[in-house]
Parts: structure tokens; C-alpha cells; sequence
């Protein structure tokens, strides 16, 4: 439901890295709504705790600079924490289109080399019948369904400031937007599967480029069905994020 821009519409241009936008809406929006899933929805403060929790679960494995954490999921709030959370630490997310046949899903994993793998509860079995393929996860953690091992994972780790600040010191050491911070799998590029790598000033520009398009001020509320892992759709979130209006995430079929 877009509503004509306000004064209080953000440009993104102004944002350096994607943890500004947190940064942003914490300072003037904290109690407004941001993401909406299922009977859930957070505003920017709950949202900003979880990011916390991840953040000090993903440092609990000893993760590096550079290195990487996925996502196999439909679309989940998964994506939008372990991404802001990578981003607070200069690690690379790595989301992958849950619509890849088994031999693309084991060759991305492999090519991403990610460590810690979040899998939605339906692809679990997929991924524990390839783990013998798959070289370097060593951390799965369950994402929705009976077994939800994500939520539990979040409730054991503390919102821990020191942590993130310090995470935060080492993302922020180059000074700059230009080290990736997403990397996306999909399927639906034309001659089969593709593969695009982004950094923060990129995906920041394509959500400002967004915005110039339509008009978006808080307190509006967008739908996305997409699946996120494809760049328009993750972009039509940032850009909602950008703006402090807030999304209702829907799991696709």
C-alpha cells in the first residue's frame, strides 16, 4: 500500500553499509513495524535483537572475515537476519534458490564454501542425503516445521553489544561499501542456474534506484511473494527497510 513520499522517506544513497539501515530506523522508527511472517511481525527494535542473537551465534563457530554462511529456505526472515548480521561482520551470505535441482544446490554450496548452512525443515533430508558431497559445512541448523532448530539457536545466544561492536570493527577496517556481502543462487536465469555476487554500495544503489520508482514512506506495508533470491525481489526489501516501511514476507510455493 504506497503512500505519496514524505519527509520522512530515506534515500538509501545516503547509507554506506547495509547495517546503516538498521542504524537509521533504530534511531527514529525503533517502534515501527519492519517484517511481517506468518501470525509474526517485528518492528525495528525485536528485528535489530534477533540480528544481535545471530550475530553472536555465527561468531560462536569461529567464522573469518570473508568467509561464508547459507541459506536454503522459501522465503523466511532467515534471509534478512543471517544478511544484516554477515553484513555487521564482513562475512558473505549466501542464499540459494530452493527451486535448484540437487546437483546445482551440492556444486553451489561447494563453490560458496560456506561453514554454516540454515536449511528449511523441507530440504533438510535433501542436504543430509548430499552431506558425503558437500566439503565445507560443518554447522546445519533446521529453519521452520516441527523440528525448528532457528528460533531455539537465537534464544541461546545473547544480544551481546561488546560482541557486535567488535564485529562491526572488523567489517567497517576496509572503510569502504565494496566488499561483497550477498551472494545469490538462482533459477532462473535463461541458459539454466546463475550466480550474482553484491556488495553493500550495490545493493544499497539498486534499493535507492528502487524508491525512485515509487514512492514508499513508513507506515507502508508491501507484500513480497518472490522468492528472495532472486535480486529484484531481495532488492524490493532492502528498499522497504530504506524507506522504514515494512514487509510482509510470504513463503512461496
Amino acid at each position: 500500500m504506497p503512500a505519496t513520499q514524505s519527509a520522512e522517506t530515506r534515500d538509501p544513497v545516503e547509507f554506506h553499509w547495509l547495517g546503516d539501515i538498521v542504524r537509521v530506523n533504530l534511531d527514529e522508527n525503533a517502534r515501527g513495524s519492519v517484517l511481517a511472517y506468518g501470525d509474526e511481525e517485528w518492528d525495528w527494535t525485536g528485528f535489530d535483537a534477533r540480528i544481535r542473537k545471530c550475530v553472536t551465534g555465527i561468531r560462536s563457530d569461529r567464522l573469518q572475515r570473508g568467509q561464508r554462511v547459507a541459506v536454503l529456505a522459501r522465503n523466511h526472515p532467515v534471509h534478512f537476519e543471517t544478511l544484516f548480521a554477515a553484513s555487521n561482520m564482513g562475512l558473505v551470505c549466501t542464499w540459494l534458490d530452493w527451486r535448484l535441482d540437487r546437483a546445482h544446490l551440492v556444486h553451489a554450496l561447494n563453490e560458496a564454501e560456506a561453514r554454516i548452512l540454515f536449511v528449511g525443515d523441507e530440504f533438510v533430508d535433501l542436504i543430509e542425503d548430499s552431506m558425503m558431497e558437500i566439503s565445507s559445512v560443518v554447522s546445519t541448523i533446521t529453519v521452520g516445521g516441527r523440528e525448528d532448530e532457528y528460533e531455539e539457536w537465537l534464544e541461546t545466544h545473547e544480544t551481546h553489544e561488546a560482541l557486535l561492536r567488535a564485529a562491526r570493527e572488523v567489517a567497517a577496517s576496509s572503510g569502504r561499501g565494496d566488499d561483497p556481502v550477498l551472494r545469490l543462487y538462482s533459477s532462473t536465469g535463461k541458459k539454466g542456474p546463475t550466480r550474482g555476487e553484491y556488495t553493500h554500495r550495490a545493493l544499497l544503489a539498486s534499493a535507492s534506484e528502487t524508491l525512485r520508482r515509487k514512492a514508499l514512506s513508513r507506515g507502508d506495508v508491501e507484500a513480497v511473494d518472490a522468492p528472495v533470491t532472486v535480486h529484484e525481489a531481495a532488492v524490493r526489501v532492502l528498499a522497504n527497510m530504506s524507506a522504514g516501511a515494512e514487509t510482509v514476507l510470504v513463503r512461496e510455493d
